[in-house]
């Protein structure tokens, strides 16, 4: 039977293309762009039909609308131009998207033998390749595949430079970081060492006038001295405070992590401190668990909830809406399971497994530097545990770590359990 005899078949046959070219369409959408600048339309023409189905191809026909789709179409890979038009040669034109975007490669074609042309492109317009018309299509799909691998790598290598930059700067803060909380800590040892001398002179002196003053119930003198017990329980809980901060940005500075296990409730507590100055700005940050000892040291815990609360809040970053990034815990069957969520802007799916990879972010250059998450996934897989992502564009995300309870340790060799 003829399929074409089939009713609904042609119909159906054109959806079905416009489908597939959509599609093609869409997956070009975010790749680095191509632009052919040409003032013969049929020029055009032929470039973008010989090379659209492997590139997204923009083709223009000047020199000027060339410059400005380097500043609108974000990344441009390669930029293709003619040497003769109007306004604007070649040459002209890969000089000034020389110094518009240095990463761009560029190559010119010509009609002419002209050799002053192609010196002033290899000289002025630092171009990859040079073509004479009529190209050979096989020729210059190379010199574009070419192209596009060298401006792939390069860009590669620039994102990781920046976040190695980025990483030594964390180094620094680290090392800063050690040595603040050791200054702290003297300070913070003798004012409590003094406020315990102080409050034993304190009962002396209140035991001596009650003794030696008769006075009356108001008297300033016994108000004071009862509200000094108070004002000192202020100043111990202050100094206590403080010392628990700067123990913990000691030990997360030093990488120490002595014990197997800790308490979940007081390692989310001081997450939410160290994150609260960067949350609050962008969204309110609410933080709520019982108690629950679980499996995976407190210094290296905190690494991982302070990263996933960090990562939620800038990602309100474009979300209209007032934020609210969630920390939560409880009991899910035989293990703890931790949720961190926020309302932001949300990840596509076809990321939702790349997030976990090194090097891979979703965020602008200097901003992310693509190894959080994986950190994060090697921590809690260190732990026992398992980390999984949610996120629906435009709604948000839930990242959730499922981490073991503690366990008694096993007991000796030789010794019955």
């Amino acid at each position: 039977m003829d399929p074409e005899a089939i009713p609904g078949y042609q119909w159906n046959s054109d959806v079905l293309k416009r489908l597939s070219s959509q599609v093609v369409s869409m997956s070009k959408v975010e790749a680095p762009a191509i632009v052919y600048v040409d003032d013969e339309p049929l020029n055009l023409r032929v470039f973008e039909a010989n090379f659209r189905n492997r590139f997204r191809v923009v083709t223009c026909d000047s020199g000027l609308k060339a410059l400005e789709l380097l500043q609108s179409l974000g990344e441009v890979a390669i930029l293709v131009s003619d040497q003769r038009m109007p306004g604007m040669s070649g040459v002209e034109l890969l000089e000034k998207a020389r110094e518009q975007s240095p990463d761009t490669q560029r190559m010119l074609i010509t009609a002419y033998s002209d050799m002053q042309a192609v010196m002033d492109a290899v000289n002025r317009g630092q171009v990859s390749r040079y073509f004479v018309k009529p190209w050979i299509k096989e020729d210059l799909l190379a010199a574009l595949d070419d192209a596009m691998r060298i401006y792939t790598l390069q860009t590669q290598l620039r994102e990781t430079e920046t976040r190695l930059l980025r990483s030594e700067r964390l180094a620094a803060i680290g090392q800063v970081s050690a040595g603040i909380a050791h200054e702290l800590m003297n300070p913070v040892s003798y004012m409590s060492q003094n406020i315990a001398a102080l409050r034993g002179e304190l009962e002396v002196l209140s035991g001596f006038v009650r003794s030696k003053v008769s006075v009356t119930p108001d008297d300033a003198l016994v108000r004071a001295l009862e509200d000094l017990p108070q004002i000192l329980d202020d100043i111990e809980t202050g100094a206590k405070h403080i010392r628990q901060v700067a123990l913990g940005i000691r030990n997360q500075a030093r990488g120490d992590d002595a014990e197997r296990s800790s308490d979940l409730a007081d390692v989310a507590g001081f997450a939410v401190k160290l994150a609260r100055a960067e949350v609050r700005q962008k969204a309110k940050l609410v933080a709520k668990g019982e108690s629950v000892r679980v499996m995976g040291g407190p210094v290296k815990l905190c690494q991982v909830l302070l990263n996933l609360i960090v990562n939620a809040a800038q990602a309100m970053e474009g979300a209209q809406r007032p934020g609210l990034v969630e920390l939560r815990w409880f009991k899910e069957g035989d293990r703890i399971r931790v949720d961190v969520s926020d309302n932001g802007m949300g990840i596509p799916p076809q990321l939702h497994q790349k997030v976990f990879e090194p090097l891979f972010t979703t965020k602008p250059i200097g901003i992310g530097t693509g190894l959080g998450l994986a950190i994060c996934r090697d921590l809690v897989q260190g732990f026992g545990g398992d980390i999984s992502l949610t996120s629906k564009v435009g709604e948000g995300t839930v990242v959730t770590i499922h981490l073991l309870p503690e366990t008694d340790p096993p007991p000796p060799e030789g010794v019955a359990a």
